[in-house]
């Protein structure tokens, strides 16, 4: 058997349910982040999205480093999810300016992983 069928399925480390759901929903959230990215681009009026486009490159990106600075329990991420909290609410209300599904989806999305940010940032 190799070793990585051997590894377990979640973490490495101790697990640390305080992180690992703050970890799900900003890996979530970039994912969700980075495909309304992508359909936005495709909409008829890709233009007049571009602050919101602009911004969900930026949470995606903010999210998924979050997620890294908690996975390696960086004395650092209670700073990271203040700033991921901070960026994802602004997502959410760039994208509510939009009413399509897939920018509603984020927004929802976002508003979840800030509140967890949140928490995480506070602890």
């Amino acid at each position: 058997m190799s070793p990585i069928a051997t590894m377990p399925t979640n973490t490495l480390m101790k697990p640390n349910d305080q992180f690992q759901n703050c970890i799900d929903i900003c890996t979530k959230c970039a994912q969700i982040c980075e495909e309304c990215f992508a359909l936005c681009l495709q909409e008829p009026d890709a233009n007049a999205r571009m602050n919101c486009i602009k911004t969900l490159i930026d949470c995606a990106q903010i999210c998924s480093l979050a997620a890294c600075y908690m996975s390696r329990r960086s004395i650092n991420a209670q700073l990271i999810c203040d700033t991921c909290a901070t960026i994802c609410e602004k997502c959410a209300s760039e994208c509510s300016m939009f009413k399509d599904e897939h920018c509603n989806i984020c927004a929802e999305t976002c508003r979840q992983c800030a509140t967890e940010c949140r928490r995480m940032a506070e602890m």
